[in-house]
């Protein structure tokens, strides 16, 4: 996970492929959610527009995602969790191999906090995203805008 241009970027294992990603909004910090995450990491997220969203890079979402910022403008704490990244890279294009959840709340900026890092290391908070296995797709989240 990164943060470039004010885009949240988040690493996904395969290169190809479809992934799973579920959206929560709260109006509290929750739990974090223990369903076998294997990654969790939480970021801070300003949306100057209140138009923070998911967006996919190389093709259009295949289902509508919830806008993040639901209330309205302002700073926000997204909290990803993900699964399933370096286990099936490239094998199964047409089969959804990775699973993401992300939690939303409204919540002062902080730093970036790996709360679970059980994979490779893809957290980088100097704008260039970490590689350890190769070329990856990406998903933004504009974090301003």
């Amino acid at each position: 996970m990164s943060v470039v241009d004010g885009v949240i970027v988040v690493m996904t294992g395969i290169h190809t492929g479809d992934v799973d990603v579920t959206v929560t909004l709260h109006l509290a910090e929750p739990a974090p959610d223990d369903g076998g995450w294997q990654d969790i990491v939480e970021i801070s997220a300003h949306s100057a527009s209140g138009e923070l969203m998911v967006r996919g890079m190389m093709d259009d979402l295949v289902e509508e995602l919830p806008v993040l910022s639901f209330d309205g403008p302002g700073a926000y704490l997204l909290r990803v969790h993900a699964r399933g990244r370096y286990t099936a890279i490239d094998l199964a294009p047409d089969q959804v191999t990775e699973w993401y959840l992300v939690q939303v709340w409204p919540a002062p900026a902080q730093d970036l906090d790996v709360l679970r890092p059980t994979t490779h290391s893809t957290v980088s908070t100097t704008g260039t995203p970490a590689r350890p296995n190769g070329p990856y797709s990406v998903a933004g989240i504009p974090s301003s805008g």
